[in-house]
């Protein structure tokens, strides 16, 4: 029994070094912010999201008089070629991608309503993710994710912080992949705090940091909910304004940087928009 069980541990420390050195010789070079740089994808490669299935986090988005008070937007899948290739952009603090407060983020801003006054209980961000695994709260060094809100920001400019933290947060296949990524909802809940009318912006990253989980060696890209000026499937509330996002990381040497445009952090592919969420009720 016991030499079975070394054999079955041998297995498995075998099969998770080769998936990483697969993913090694497919990333070649240097890690790079956004997921367009790690091509180039092909339209064979390519293939578009191979299930369209709603998904949304404990069904509140899948609700307009639920929860759910603003949805960028399902990730859109066009192959029409690499000029026209949606993106993702790093969204992490992972052993691979490193720093403080996190190794990248990206800003998603979102509108509430001149009238309206919003009592946040939650937020969430759509991920491409090579494993997508986090680290366990409240066991582990740190929680699962970093999530804050914040106003004002512009670009080289973070703003002023409204509400943040570090809390458990839940992962969730949302049935969708490319880029030959599986995609994962990353979600907090349990927030309270209230906005009122103005333009906010908003970052959940995902924490994976355990040196001795060769998992947190993986990859998240919050991914693209915009493709030429479409509207994304299953968006909720005021739509999230266009090419209005930024990318801050100690990492890659990027402080808030506009995501979108030819100098942007994914340099004109892409990321006009990101997939992501706020749950809570008008009060």
């Amino acid at each position: 029994m016991t030499k079975k069980t070394v054999c079955s541990m041998a297995l498995v420390a075998a099969l998770i070094l080769c998936v990483q050195s697969a993913l090694a010789q497919t990333y070649a070079g240097p890690p790079k912010p956004a997921i367009q740089d790690y091509g180039p994808f092909t339209n064979s490669t390519f293939k578009g999201s191979h299930n369209t299935t709603r998904h949304a986090p404990n069904g509140e988005c899948g609700n307009p008089a639920g929860h759910c008070l603003f949805y960028g937007g399902d990730f859109v899948s066009y192959p029409l070629g690499p000029s026209t290739l949606p993106n993702g952009l790093a969204n992490e603090t992972t052993t691979l991608i490193s720093g403080s407060p996190y190794g990248a983020a990206v800003w998603v801003p979102f509108t509430v309503p001149a009238n309206q006054t919003w009592e946040v209980t939650g937020l969430f961000t759509n991920n491409f993710s090579s494993y997508g695994v986090l680290d366990q709260y409240p066991t582990a060094p740190t929680s699962a994710a970093l999530w804050s809100i914040n106003e004002g920001v512009g670009a080289g400019d973070p703003g002023t912080i409204i509400a943040s933290g570090t809390a458990a947060a839940t992962i969730t296949a949302t049935g969708r992949s490319d880029f030959s990524f599986d995609e994962y909802t990353v979600q907090v809940t349990g927030l309270s705090f209230v906005l009122t009318g103005g333009e906010y912006w908003l970052s959940v990253v995902p924490l994976c940091t355990n040196v001795d989980d060769p998992f947190c060696g993986g990859v998240f890209f919050l991914t693209d909910a915009e493709y030429l000026n479409t509207t994304p499937a299953n968006a909720v509330g005021p739509a999230e304004p266009l090419d209005s996002s930024f990318f801050d990381s100690p990492f890659f040497g990027l402080t808030f940087d506009p995501s979108n445009g030819s100098v942007g952090a994914c340099a004109g592919f892409g990321c006009d928009a990101f997939s992501a969420g706020v749950l809570g009720s008008h009060i």
